[in-house]
């Protein structure tokens, strides 16, 4: 990547989670695109990456080389108390607004106190990325919906910043957004950055839409700007990828040669047509949207009983409500449907609640025939893009919820509407019939599309798009 060296000890990433997580005196990369893409980046700009830990957490030190083995870059870790983390991230951020995003209005639940931690945990924040901030021209990315009034803390005391924000959840329109209570706060907080970036076009417009309604800003759809008090913000849209070149190798190793034969064998699916859903257990991913259409699809047609089978991974999220309750109906639904169908030595779902390693899951990817993505709202959705990068034998299809980024992104997919159900069933079924030349001719428009914007192609672009920051 050409702009990992343009910002040599001036880049600072802040972002809710750690980059490295520390065990009795070693570092563990986590789990995850972003990380993955944004590490390299970090180690040859020698910059900073903030993130919050837990206050008594033990670490004697907030400011950490890492990796432990190989130190390159600095993690400055922000101590938050259980309190406040409760109100920030698991109260405000995730009871408010990742409902709010994602359009599901009735699972709002919101306190004072929620919004009060909000503030204060954003507060922290910007007074880390101050002290860390110590020479002029220092680009600041702030990372998704957890840090939306950040920029605003930090613009009030170092206006020289370059100050950006990637909103890694959908945006709604406006007549969505007008229920969050504090609307015009968290518009301003995001306005105090100098360029904003979401996953597609529909999301950047929603966004636009709202400022110009709540806030009556000069807005120039066009060139993509807002104007407000004197301070002009970029908007852009910037799709999120995944590491193309790591995924096709991962497919193709013999690791997950030997993970998929195993994993057929004792699943009793060799032979068999098989179907792939790889979902957090999340409302807003529509598992239980999936498993409707399944049982419209095997009553519909029957001569696919016993002939495929659908695997559901199930991937644990937050343990509180109304996580653990949609966990429950999620499994009875699937109870539901296998004691429907199940015939001796066959059952239509396989249901796997655990999450599997990103070399697994290229094994999976590699040798399901069909992918489905049901999400109800989505901002990108990378199995989609994880799995194209990982058919390397071009034999699989892609279903694509129309309500998810992916959509929009990803050609060669197949949208669905997760909402009508039966309609997806036919989807299902066709998409089982489809000539073989037309998925390779589908998979290789997707394949060489996520090959070239890839996840290095993402940074890069939000790099070059702040160095161009005036």
């Amino acid at each position: 990547m050409k702009n990992r060296r343009l910002f040599r000890n001036r880049l600072i990433v802040v972002s809710n989670r750690e980059p490295y997580s520390l065990k009795k005196g070693r570092s563990e990369k986590s789990v995850g695109g972003l990380v993955s893409a944004l590490d390299p980046v970090m180690r040859a700009s020698k910059g900073v990456w903030v993130a919050s830990t837990p206050a008594g957490r033990g670490v004697k030190d907030r400011r950490i080389m890492v990796p432990l083995d190989d130190p390159s870059y600095t993690m400055r870790l922000v101590p938050v108390t259980r309190r406040d983390m409760d109100d920030y991230y698991h109260g405000y951020s995730n009871r408010l607004l990742w409902p709010l995003c994602h359009i599901t209005l009735d699972k709002i639940f919101l306190k004072q106190s929620y919004w009060e931690g909000y503030k204060k945990v954003n507060s922290l924040f910007a007074d880390a990325v101050v002290e860390e901030a110590q020479r002029k021209g220092v680009f600041v990315w702030l990372q998704d919906y957890h840090l939306a009034l950040c920029a605003r803390y930090v613009r009030e005391r170092r206006p020289d910043l370059k100050l950006s924000l990637f909103w890694h959840i959908p945006w709604p329109p406006y007549d969505v957004f007008r229920a969050c209570p504090q609307k015009r706060e968290i518009l301003e907080g995001m306005l105090a950055n100098d360029l904003i970036g979401f996953q597609i076009e529909s999301f950047k417009r929603n966004f636009m839409r709202c400022v110009d309604m709540e806030l009556g800003a000069g807005i120039d759809v066009k060139e993509g700007f807002i104007h407000w008090r004197g301070h002009s913000t970029r908007v852009r849209a910037f799709p999120i990828s995944v590491d193309y070149e790591w995924f096709e190798n991962a497919a193709r190793s013999k690791r997950a040669e030997r993970f998929a034969r195993r994993f057929m064998r004792e699943r009793n699916l060799s032979g068999r047509i098989m179907g792939l859903s790889v979902d957090r257990l999340d409302y807003t991913k529509g598992i239980i949207k999936c498993i409707e259409a399944l049982d419209a699809f095997f009553e519909k047609y029957p001569e696919y009983r016993e002939r495929f089978t659908f695997v559901q991974v199930a991937v644990p999220t937050r343990k509180a409500e109304p996580y653990l309750s949609y966990m429950e109906q999620v499994r009875s639904k699937v109870r539901y449907l296998n004691e429907k169908y199940s015939t001796r030595g066959w059952r239509p779902v396989e249901y796997i609640e655990k999450r599997l390693g990103h070399e697994d899951l290229a094994a999976l990817y590699r040798a399901a025939d069909i992918v489905v993505i049901t999400s109800v709202y989505d901002g990108m959705n990378l199995v989609a893009k994880e799995y194209v990068a990982s058919q390397v034998d071009l034999k699989g299809i892609l279903l694509v919820s129309e309500f998810a980024g992916a959509a929009e992104d990803v050609p060669g997919s197949i949208h669905i509407n997760p909402y009508d159900t039966e309609g997806c069933a036919d989807v299902i079924r066709n998409a089982i019939e489809t000539e073989p030349e037309t998925k390779r001719d589908l998979l290789k428009v997707a394949r060489e599309y996520i090959k070239e914007y890839d996840i290095y192609r993402w940074v890069e672009g939000i790099l070059e798009e702040m160095k161009e920051i005036r």
